[in-house]
């Protein structure tokens, strides 16, 4: 039986090195992305542009408005600020419990599910996943408990006891993504064709790849590079 995988994938840096890494891994790969009225849609642009680079089927699944309705977050509200320190920026939830402005309460348990629901759809044993605990973000979706629970969860609701849930990223850092990019021979694909900053701006070219290069996104993002970089000349000496 031929081994395949969904990728969710947002057009992000780490879900593209995931559609990469799946494609390494698995027989057959698809992708799904999701339209939920973020602010940031170019990433919807270069999901597409991934994934015809990796040669896989992609489903794009309308959400409509309904994180806009729910409201409380930057990336789905122009008028909450994108700092780091919610506090004061109007996403009262994220406040309350210690993240960004940017963190979408419930996203990933919403995203995760349309995904998996489509994975068994489409005959995938795997839904791979981008999710990364170490982000300096801390979303709690993103937590290796979160996804272990979830697994489980979805087996359940899906009766599919052989569904897992991939996340080659969970425990690694933003250098360490680079690095399987860089293994998986795909970074000139993740710097070009993947978005990351907050606020959809590819107005400017960085060594990491495009954003506004302030937004702490564009900031993690550029730090991971930066590490990247350096390891790789400390090993070249």
């Amino acid at each position: 039986m031929k081994s395949k995988a969904m990728v969710s994938l947002s057009g992000g840096q780490d879900s593209g090195t995931c559609l990469f890494w799946a494609v390494s891994k698995f027989d057959e790969v698809e992708a799904v992305s999701f339209d939920y009225g973020q602010r940031h849609r170019v990433e919807l642009d270069c999901a597409a542009r991934l994934a015809g680079h990796a040669g896989v089927r992609h489903t794009v699944l309308e959400l409509g408005s309904a994180f806009r309705q729910m409201g409380g977050s930057s990336l789905t509200d122009e008028s909450i600020d994108s700092r780091v320190d919610a506090a004061g920026t109007g996403n009262d939830y994220a406040a309350r419990h210690g993240l960004p402005s940017s963190f979408v309460p419930g996203r990933n348990v919403i995203l995760l599910g349309y995904s998996a629901a489509l994975a068994v759809t489409r005959g995938a044993q795997a839904l791979v996943t981008g999710v990364c605990s170490t982000d300096d973000a801390g979303y709690p979706d993103c937590r290796i408990s979160f996804v272990r629970a979830y697994e489980i969860a979805l087996r359940e609701a899906l009766d599919e006891p052989e569904l897992r849930v991939e996340a080659p990223l969970l425990d690694l850092t933003k250098a360490a993504t680079w690095l399987i990019a860089a293994e998986l021979d795909c970074v000139e694909e993740i710097v070009e064709h993947t978005h990351t900053c907050y606020h959809g701006d590819r107005s400017e070219r960085f060594p990491w790849g495009y954003g506004c290069g302030r937004c702490p996104a564009c900031v993690t993002r550029a730090a991971g590079w930066d590490e990247f970089v350096a390891g790789k000349a400390e090993q070249s000496r």
